[in-house]
């Protein structure tokens, strides 16, 4: 008897503990799960407004790359990386010194391949100057490389 009063009272615990907390969300058969219940979804926008801007560098959204990636000139100061050409200029010279004057470079900086030393606080470092074009693309399985040889000097 003491037996089935323990296990009575253990269920009738379990049960007040679902009723305080409320009912655990079902899962989705797409394997999400549904938001928990009392936080609303932000409201639709209205019909035929545009879409917000995205952030830029410089609203506040720093610079970003993956460590260890390679990436093009050009690549770092768009799709979402969010690199200030000057900054990009600045690593280019910190590489290249003899192909910078007054802290320009005399090359085309788009047309360099970096390579991304840390994630946060993201910051790059000149690999190579290239003589020709930056490629990454599918057929060079998206590693950013020259065309034609390096002009480090």
């Amino acid at each position: 008897m003491k037996f089935h009063y323990i296990l009575f009272n253990a269920v009738l615990l379990a049960a007040s503990g679902l009723a305080w907390r409320g009912p655990l969300p079902r899962a989705d058969p797409t394997g999400s799960t549904p938001p928990p219940a009392g936080s609303a979804a932000p409201p639709p926008p209205p019909p035929g407004s545009a879409p917000a801007p995205a952030a830029t560098g410089a609203q506040g959204v720093g610079p970003k790359c993956g460590k260890g990636y390679t990436y093009c000139g050009y690549m770092l100061t768009s799709n979402g990386h969010n690199f200030a050409p000057n900054d990009i200029s600045k690593a280019y010279c910190n590489g290249l010194q003899e192909l910078c004057t007054n802290g320009k470079p005399k090359t085309d900086v788009s047309q360099a391949v970096f390579l991304c030393m840390n994630e946060q606080p993201s910051n790059v470092e000149l690999l190579c100057a290239c003589s020709g074009k930056c490629r990454n693309d599918a057929e060079s399985n998206y590693i950013a490389h020259c065309d034609k040889p390096c002009i480090n000097a």
